[in-house]
């Protein structure tokens, strides 16, 4: 993924907007707005933005003057990795670009915690016990790592359509898997 498309990740609206394209198909700007309670010039600079980054399209319904917009891919995986032959000053805009893109996510958990925890305690008792907080040390090598991140986000793929069943709710799932120590003869930025 590039610099640019990661940057136009960077924008908590940008994010919803892609999540509302996957999870109810294309939709207007105007319709959009309505749906994020945003107004509808912001919701038509932002896509405009995913636009020139290639992760929305024109779509081909029409109503009028309105514009349709679709996402491009199903699914957006952001790589973690910069290749270590990345030339600056590129290097340096991935990594600015991941870190304020991490930093929306981090921002967007701290929300879904807090309003978990306004919550939690006036929802039925079904899904105070569904909720889960909790982290684990686990070791595995990089591909059993990565197998598991591709299980949960399998998993989690298939739960991402509203309306799947009427007694299902809107969930944030939180999942990192981050390693934790550096060894000797490990490469990278400052090596």
């Amino acid at each position: 993924m590039s610099a640019k498309e990661l940057r136009a990740l960077g924008h908590p609206l940008r994010l919803q907007i892609l999540q509302v394209l996957h999870a109810e198909g294309p939709s207007t700007a105007s319709g959009l707005a309505r749906r994020l309670g945003e107004s509808s010039g912001a919701t038509s600079y932002h896509l405009r933005a995913l636009e020139r980054a290639g992760m929305i399209a024109e779509d081909e319904r029409r109503n009028g003057r309105e514009r349709w917009w679709r996402r491009v891919a199903e699914r957006t995986l952001i790589p973690n990795s910069i290749p270590y032959e990345t030339d600056e000053p590129e290097r340096s805009e991935l990594q600015a670009a991941h870190a304020k893109l991490e930093s929306v996510l981090v921002a967007r958990d701290e929300q879904a915690l807090s309003r978990w925890q306004d919550i939690r305690y006036d929802v039925p008792l079904d899904w105070q016990d569904a909720g889960f907080i909790g982290g684990f040390r686990i070791w595995g090598t990089a591909e059993e790592i990565e197998q598991l991140v591709r299980d949960v986000l399998e998993r989690a793929h298939e739960l991402r359509q509203p309306g799947r069943s009427p007694d299902a709710r809107e969930v944030h799932l939180t999942f990192r898997a981050l390693i934790q120590e550096k060894r000797p003869g490990d490469r990278g930025a400052g090596s």
